[in-house]
């Protein structure tokens, strides 16, 4: 009878643990949360799988140490793909874009595997997702795994294609060269700072473009080009900073100068426009200021100027002056949101573009970043071949909502 009793207890008690709503503030510490986070994350309510997206990725922003937490890692990693698959929700969806995005930036040894495992979804998802906050958070998420996990140019320039594609239709271009893109401002936004930003990460200003891509990159400018010509002032800032970039880095070398005069005068006209010629005019003092930056450097060869407070306190400015440089952090300000100042400072993928003391013309580099995490990347990479394992649950009574398959 006594045996009976003690059985029954530990049942009730068993019970009561598992009827214990989600709170991440009763975590002790990382390890603690991230195994809370994946017993919630395959509960059957979405409000209790949003909960714990939620606690991620503030966790991930903090920029913790995960080197000792691989399993929990491979759980998280795994269920953010049964979320994004077969989530109830697009918010839960968009949530796990970004709880993935972190992790690879926050757990770098991770990242190549991460990159190798969500490609596939990812690109699924931007080339036939509709609702556009979602399409822009996997847009997000394929620039950060890309930019964290890649080996090489070509993993870049793979990511690169399925964004350009988001923002004109390989059925378009097909058709017609000048088309108009469709999509919503919102994606064109994500998309071509997305763009700008892989593309800063693979060419250098002292590459020679080869003659053969000149064609490639002729339509490329065309294209940003017509973009200035949109509606919305954002998406007009953002195809002028790619175009600026793309100028920077000598990737335009072979456009026609009439072309190029063409662009001088079109930035000159978007620096002095009247309110009325465009949506969201709340944004036109913005506009204005970037353009003024543009048509100086196209004309005059001016860098920009720009002074942003990098440290927690606020005391510590970086000096940025270069287009690719500014492309990279406004990416990175947005992506990284509350993290940012933490992840500059201290994390091993930006510290030696944006940490304090830095030099102005130094860049985010796949290919540095290869060279200095080579032996690392090798020594780990084994234990990370497998993200779609089994879960290891802590707890005997986990009862998975789905049975994680490959992200």
């Amino acid at each position: 009878m006594v045996h009976k009793g003690n059985k029954e207890m530990a049942a009730a008690k068993m019970l009561e643990w598992r009827a214990r709503p989600f709170n991440p503030r009763d975590a002790r510490d990382t390890a603690e949360l991230l195994n809370m986070c994946v017993k919630a994350l395959q509960d059957k309510r979405a409000s209790t799988r949003e909960a714990a997206l939620t606690a991620l990725i503030g966790e991930f922003e903090k920029l913790p140490l995960l080197d000792d937490a691989d399993k929990a890692c491979f759980n998280v990693f795994a269920l953010c793909g049964v979320c994004i698959r077969e989530g109830r929700s697009l918010k839960e969806a968009r949530l796990a874009f970004r709880a993935v995005g972190l992790l690879a930036v926050t757990h770098r040894a991770a990242s190549p595997s991460i990159l190798d495992e969500a490609f596939p979804l990812l690109a699924t998802t931007i080339r036939d997702q509709d609702d556009a906050p979602t399409l822009a958070a996997a847009i997000d998420c394929l620039v950060a795994v890309t930019f964290a996990g890649a080996r090489n140019k070509e993993h870049v320039e793979r990511s690169m294609k399925v964004i350009w594609d988001a923002i004109f239709s390989p059925v378009s271009r097909s058709s017609s060269p000048n088309v108009e893109t469709t999509a919503s401002p919102q994606v064109l936004i994500a998309a071509v700072s997305a763009w700008a930003f892989l593309i800063t990460t693979i060419v250098s200003v002292t590459d020679v473009l080869r003659k053969a891509d000149s064609a490639i990159w002729n339509a490329t400018f065309a294209s940003l080009a017509g973009l200035l010509d949109h509606d919305d002032r954002a998406v007009r800032m953002a195809a002028g900073e790619a175009l600026a970039v793309c100028v920077e880095l000598n990737l335009t070398q072979h456009i026609p100068r009439k072309d190029m005069d063409a662009l001088a005068a079109k930035a000159s006209d978007l620096a002095f426009e009247a309110p009325g010629k465009g949506s969201n005019n709340t944004i036109l003092p913005k506009q204005k200021d970037l353009f003024r930056q543009i048509a100086a450097f196209l004309t005059l060869g001016e860098r920009p100027e720009k002074s942003l407070p990098t440290s927690m306190d606020g005391c510590v400015a970086l000096q940025v002056s270069t287009w690719a440089k500014l492309v990279q952090l406004n990416f990175l300000r947005r992506f990284l949101g509350k993290g940012f100042e933490k992840h500059v400072e201290d994390n091993e993928l930006f510290k030696e573009a944006f940490s304090y003391g830095a030099d102005e013309g130094t860049l985010l580099s796949v290919a540095k970043m290869k060279q200095s995490s080579k032996t690392k990347d090798f020594v780990k990479h084994d234990r990370y071949y497998n993200w779609d394992c089994t879960i290891f649950a802590t707890r005997p009574h986990y009862t998975a909502r789905y049975k994680p398959k490959r992200f």
